[in-house]
């Protein structure tokens, strides 16, 4: 929203408390005032999950080569649209766990107790009933339901592999989806789903099931290798649209930009030339305040918008959020889309 912090202030709808010299605001402080802005009254969460009747906006992210910040990116925007009032679920899809580990969650040991999205996808008879069991695999990052996580660990490497051998293996995230979607539609606006770099039957499942987006999230390094990963990764999506008639494209956000040096002004050359349609219009500079995040020496992992908030990575990042309001088309029970 383009208005000024009086105004802000005013739709959120409460004071400033005693002795806080700036105002504060809460992810519900943020979802109360986009309601005033429509001259809405705030539903409460009851109100909410009875209202939700459309399927929560889905956001997979891919990439063929790791190493881009596909996974920093995906949490920090999943972090920053939460704390703009917006109701988030995380998956994790990813066998190192770098998404669970940045949202606080520790996964390093096998015996983690955690539910991941590999139980589902390898249940038999997929594509029945919903899972009863879906709300006790999800932990809760901020409090009111407005970042949740379903965590990954190391063993999702074993669903992965029995992937391979399911039948129809390419739509188990589909019926994923659409079998809970009940419960999905009540609980969010958006779905992030950070797969891992390369090609796997997660990965596989979860592009397909980006048909309902028309695309997915992609990141990309303005250098060499990762120009040719990008070219893989169109390649392999346009298999998926030859084999399945599964029509997904991509949008495409740039990281790591630095103008200075000769050979990455060479590679935006080429990609607005190629990709110049699906590229995001905010570029994440290069920041080492990204490759904090996870090396935070004596304080906890956390997403650079929570730890930084105020640095030029942090801006960047709200500015890709913002944006994928738009493009993804993700908006709240009863406002209008981009609202």
């Amino acid at each position: 929203m383009e208005i000024t912090p009086k105004k802000l202030q005013e739709l959120v709808g409460r004071e400033k408390p005693a002795g806080q010299h700036h105002m504060r605001y809460l992810p519900a402080d943020m979802m109360a005032a986009r309601y005033h802005a429509a001259g809405l009254d705030v539903p409460t969460s009851d109100e909410l999950q009875s209202a939700a009747s459309r399927f929560p906006a889905l956001v997979v992210t891919r990439m063929t080569k790791g190493g881009v910040g596909k996974t920093s990116l995906c949490v920090n925007i999943a972090a920053t649209l939460a704390m703009m009032g917006y109701r988030v679920l995380v998956i994790d899809a990813d066998p190192q766990a770098s998404a669970s580990n940045l949202l606080g969650v520790e996964t390093a040991s096998y015996d983690t107790q955690i539910t991941h999205i590999g139980h589902f996808l390898t249940k038999p008879k997929a594509d029945k009933e919903p899972d009863q069991d879906l709300p006790d695999a999800i932990v809760h990052i901020y409090e009111g339901g407005f970042l949740d996580l379903i965590p990954s660990d190391i063993t999702l490497a074993e669903s992965d592999a029995s992937l391979v051998t399911v039948m129809a293996s390419h739509a188990r995230a589909h019926l994923f989806l659409n079998r809970n979607a009940a419960f999905l539609s009540r609980h969010y606006d958006v779905i992030f789903v950070d797969t891992a770099p390369g090609t796997t039957p997660i990965g596989l499942a979860f592009s397909y099931a980006a048909k309902e987006a028309g695309k997915v999230l992609t990141v990309v390094e303005p250098e060499g290798s990762c120009l040719r990963a990008l070219d893989s990764l169109a390649s392999n999506l346009a298999e998926i649209n030859t084999v399945t008639g599964a029509e997904v494209g991509m949008e495409v956000v740039i990281n790591k930009y630095h103008p200075s040096l000769k050979h990455v002004r060479e590679s935006m050359g080429f990609l607005y030339a190629k990709y110049g349609a699906m590229l995001n219009d905010s570029i994440i500079p290069q920041f080492t305040g990204f490759a904090r995040q996870l090396n935070p020496g004596n304080r906890d992992a956390a997403p650079l918008v929570e730890v930084e908030p105020s640095s030029v990575g942090a801006a960047a990042i709200f500015d890709v959020a913002k944006s994928l309001v738009r493009s993804f088309n993700i908006t709240q029970p009863g406002l209008p889309a981009s609202a």
